[in-house]
């Protein structure tokens, strides 16, 4: 048994809700940056009902901030890839009953992408991100955003946690390919749990937050 189960455990199974609408993010495009705290040690966010994840509005006041609310967009991201965590476990062999191994966790997911052809000075400001304790908000192809719903707040949306940002030197592309950085950050381990895909009200995030 995982050592992230619940003990003792729950009278019955955990209910499992029946849903017959398919969930599927697009091609992730975008993501928007925000410090995970603000400095009074509370959550950063979008909470109703000072402020709402699907209106423009609400968008801009974040991105204009000039204190530790704020939110930088980044350029368009391509080649996007997501590693999903395995099972992080123990034994085998004669070490555990029946050589059979024991899972003790699960390993944190990798995010990796290539921003092509963009000035360093960009690079440079997304290379700053690299000393703050941030979170992601991610944009899909059809302008959908992906955000954490607060169990714990009605109607809050927070950024997804991450850790070991990272944007790498100017790549030289050559004769055959166009100059590049490569970025990548990890979620942490069951990142997606309280994952949600937002459709906005009245903005396009990719093509309206800049």
């Amino acid at each position: 048994m995982s050592s992230l189960c619940q003990c003792p455990r729950p009278a019955s199974l955990t209910e499992i809700p029946a849903y017959d609408c398919p969930e599927t993010f697009g091609q992730i495009q975008k993501a928007a940056f925000q410090r995970l705290y603000k400095t009074d040690g509370t959550k950063n966010g979008f909470e109703t009902p000072t402020s709402n994840i699907l209106t423009k509005a609400s968008w801009a006041t974040m991105m204009t901030a000039l204190d530790d609310t704020k939110i930088v967009v980044s350029p368009y991201i391509e080649a996007p890839t997501t590693e999903p965590g395995g099972a992080r476990t123990f034994g085998g062999g004669n070490e555990t009953l029946g050589g059979i191994e024991i899972v003790i966790g699960r390993e944190p997911t990798a995010f990796t992408g290539v921003v092509r052809q963009m000035p360093q000075d960009v690079i440079k400001s997304l290379k700053a991100l690299e000393c703050e304790e941030i979170g992601v908000y991610v944009f899909d192809e059809t302008g959908n955003i992906g955000a954490i719903l607060d169990p714990n707040a009605v109607g809050t949306y927070r950024p997804i946690p991450l850790r070991s940002f990272f944007v790498s030197d100017k790549i030289f592309g050559g004769f055959e390919a166009p100059d590049s950085n490569n970025l990548q950050w990890a979620f942490l381990p069951n990142w997606s749990d309280d994952l949600v895909r937002l459709k906005p009200n009245d903005f396009n995030p990719l093509t309206d937050l800049r």
